[in-house]
């Protein structure tokens, strides 16, 4: 048997959390007025004009009372504004408020100036090498998911 650093996923997961940490604490640093992982839990909303809470909970593969809660958040500090379904009064559409998005927006100088850090030692082909890799393994990873 391997030990368990061996592993692909534990290094990948270590990595990640090493990049996470980095990033959290220049935004704490920063004082930009939200947390990394709040910039990152909103990134869906950026990509998507309107968006369901059921869509941002499977995108952010949580429970929908734990996005309701997160939700409940981002509008109390007027970041999100949640809009009724014209097509169904049922469900709601988030959209960024004005603030919401002006805050989003000055953790973009962050999260640049830390992927000059992530990649200082990178080539440029290893760097399309790492994006072919990871694609690979995503890749893989959905395949096995849809087999289920």
């Amino acid at each position: 048997m391997k030990g368990i650093s061996a592993y692909l996923g534990i290094h990948m997961s270590e990595t990640l959390l090493l990049m996470r940490r980095f990033l959290a604490n220049e935004f704490t640093t920063k004082r930009i007025g939200m947390q990394f992982d709040e910039w990152m839990q909103l990134l869906p909303l950026v990509e998507s004009e309107f968006l369901s809470q059921k869509d941002l909970s499977d995108r952010l593969v949580k429970e929908k009372t734990t996005v309701s809660r997160l939700v409940d958040g981002w509008v109390k500090k007027a970041w999100v504004k949640r809009e009724v379904s014209p097509e169904d009064k049922r469900y709601y559409h988030l959209r960024f408020t004005k603030k919401g998005k002006d805050v989003w927006e000055k953790g973009l100088p962050i999260v640049a100036s830390a992927d000059s850090v992530f990649r200082k030692d990178l080539s440029d082909t290893d760097e399309r090498d790492l994006y072919l890799l990871l694609f690979k393994i995503q890749s893989s990873v959905q395949l096995a998911k849809e087999k289920k």
